[in-house]
């Protein structure tokens, strides 16, 4: 049985927490509290890879520009993974 992925699903919910809150610029800053400790461990990493910015004042919102980048990296990672799982299958095959 597939566990769910979830580092991504806790990092999304967390990214639309600041995109249904319209906090997608300093101007729009909002305080965040994270009520799970998977969404406190994602909020951290947002806040490490600079997803998520601060207005310096204990406000954050989210940089979407990153937000994107990093989405886009992830699903590089995985498909290069399946690609590399898949030669290895064939290559064991072959033998």
């Amino acid at each position: 049985m597939a566990l769910p992925p979830v580092r991504p699903l806790a990092e999304r919910r967390v990214a639309a927490h600041f995109v249904d809150a319209g906090a997608v610029s300093m101007a729009d800053a909002i305080a965040f509290a994270p009520g799970t400790p998977s969404r406190r461990r994602a909020f951290e990493r947002l806040k490490g890879a600079d997803v998520l910015r601060t207005d310096g004042q204990g406000k954050w919102w989210l940089d979407e520009e990153r937000w994107q980048g990093r989405r886009s990296d992830r699903r590089t990672r995985v498909v290069l993974a399946m690609l590399a799982v898949a030669a290895a299958g064939a290559f064991a095959a072959l033998r």
